[in-house]
């Protein structure tokens, strides 16, 4: 059971691993979150809902993770989310997305109550964070207000300013897949900036030192080849950073 393991026996990208199934996870109802987690290890699963945004809260004898749900095309509340540029003064302080920020806002008083929590056992649990897409953006803004061990993100927008990013001082890894659109957006030139080391997979699922416009082209023109024409929303779905990732953790 890959969760229950001690941290320091665990490479950090099999912490990633983890990360990215929760973050997958985030996406499914409670009771099949539960029954999912359960089979990595976990004994205990809660999902934190208000206002249409979400977190997956997962417990074992060790770690607190925290997942948050990415963006669900059919919700509302999630497209006016991603919609609402607008910077606003962030609680740690700089500029940030206003969107992203209302989803944490939404949740805050929940997992402060969690974190508060641990804080009272004999022995703290580790607390990680995590998400994808929209729940990447949440999982940043969250790490700014309480600084987890580590912050793993995946198919990340950029959230805030550059004083906003510089609240972060958890280690952080930004995974990028190929042309995930979603990792583009907001434009740099509204004041959006990324955090993060970012581990970027080329068209092959493979890690890369960083993105090129060669691989970015063939790697559309493959997905041209198989009749998927939105390369880079295709590039965004989850399945294929937990692939990926897989993959780099040589774990099967």
């Amino acid at each position: 059971m890959v969760s229950t393991r001690q941290k320091e026996q665990m490479t950090q990208m099999e912490r990633a691993l983890v990360a990215a199934k929760l973050s997958a996870y985030a996406y499914k109802t409670e009771k099949q979150a539960q029954a999912a987690t359960k089979k990595m290890g976990f004994p205990w699963c809660k999902l934190i809902s208000k206002d249409g945004a979400e977190c997956l809260v997962v417990k074992d004898r060790n770690d607190l993770w925290f997942a948050f749900r990415g963006t669900e095309p059919s919700k509302l509340n999630d497209v006016m989310a991603d919609l609402n540029v607008i910077k606003n003064s962030a609680m740690a302080g700089g500029k940030v997305h206003g969107g992203f920020q209302k989803e944490v806002n939404d949740l805050w008083m929940d997992i402060l109550a969690e974190i508060e929590h641990n804080q009272q056992l004999k022995i703290q649990k580790d607390i990680y964070m995590t998400g994808h897409s929209l729940g990447a953006a949440m999982a940043t803004i969250a790490a700014t207000r309480h600084q987890p061990v580590e912050l793993f993100t995946f198919g990340s927008p950029r959230v805030g300013g550059h004083k906003f990013i510089k609240n972060i001082k958890c280690p952080h890894l930004r995974f990028m897949n190929n042309n995930d659109i979603v990792a583009r957006i907001p434009p740099a030139w509204l004041g959006f900036t990324h955090h993060g080391e970012m581990i970027y997979f080329n068209r092959f699922g493979e890690k890369q030192d960083k993105p090129t416009w060669r691989d970015m082209f063939h790697g559309m023109l493959n997905s041209w080849k198989r009749w998927k024409f939105f390369d880079g929303i295709v590039d965004h779905g989850m399945p294929n950073y937990v692939k990926a990732i897989t993959k780099l953790a040589k774990v099967k």
